[in-house]
């Protein structure tokens, strides 16, 4: 059976240990650092794991006016860093994976 698409995208985002820590520690962080009484650390660490591909896009939102700077485009930007950077790791695993079994033969 061949795997589609969506099928490749979700194990090379969900499939591998080193994007399963990011996005966990990720969600860890927003949990303990979101809402008003959430441990402002917690927060910002939260923010920073959605660097650097957050804060383009953060600043393409601020670049648009008051308009485009809600709290659903806010979460959006962080949710989409999170899975793009996630992706990325895994892109990075496989590649490592593979160089390996190529050093082996």
């Amino acid at each position: 059976m061949r795997s589609g698409p969506v099928r490749t995208f979700a194990g090379i985002t969900f499939g591998n240990w080193l994007s399963r820590a990011y996005l966990g520690s990720a969600a860890f962080l927003l949990l303990i650092g979101a809402g008003d009484g959430g441990n402002q650390v917690a927060g910002l660490f939260a923010l920073m794991l959605a660097v650097p591909t957050g804060a383009l896009l953060l600043s393409v939102v601020n670049s648009l006016g008051a308009w485009a700077q809600t709290d659903a485009s806010i979460w959006g930007i962080l949710a989409f860093s999170y899975v793009f950077q996630a992706w990325l790791l895994g892109l990075i695993v496989r590649a490592v994976r593979r160089g390996r079994r190529g050093a082996d033969l």
